[in-house]
């Protein structure tokens, strides 16, 4: 299904833009909570975020190299909209940070569990439309997000 309508670089854009808004959620939420370990999960999560952005980055660019076809397309407002709107509303909705203000803790870690799910399971649906090396950093952020949603659950549970 995700093959026929998007290729490899596209499907890499998506996965960057999840990655970014996941990092500023989480460093959103570690400025605004006076909560130590709270404010230290929240860190490592959008520290972990923007590595995962880097790591997909350093993938389309190595693609872009690899392939001589024109990309320039994924540059158009249009095209990088409409990618950008199926990111916001499968995972991160670009105004969620605003959204959040006034929710409470638990709410707050919901949303963040939620969207860590929902990231585990686009990954997972996206490996079969990739090559080999694709696949294997997508196992590898696949078991990191869920790392995520577990340490996201325990903290919920535990406080």
């Amino acid at each position: 299904m995700l093959k026929n309508q998007f290729n490899v670089l596209e499907m890499l854009e998506m996965a960057k833009e999840i990655e970014k808004r996941g990092f500023e959620l989480y460093t959103q939420q570690a400025q605004k909570t006076g909560n130590h370990d709270l404010k230290k999960l929240f860190n490592k999560l959008a520290s972990d975020e923007n590595d995962h952005y880097n790591t997909f980055d350093k993938l389309e660019k190595e693609y872009k190299n690899k392939e001589k076809t024109d990309y320039s397309y994924l540059e158009d407002r249009k095209v990088n909209s409409y990618l950008r709107s199926l990111v916001e509303y499968e995972i991160f909705p670009e105004d969620e940070n605003k959204e959040l203000e006034g929710l409470s803790l638990d709410e707050v870690l919901s949303i963040a569990i939620q969207s860590e799910k929902n990231t585990i399971l686009l990954y997972q649906e996206l490996i079969p439309y990739n090559d080999e090396r694709t696949k294997e950093v997508l196992y590898k952020l696949i078991e990191e997000e869920k790392g995520h949603f577990v340490d996201l659950i325990n903290y919920k549970n535990n406080n």
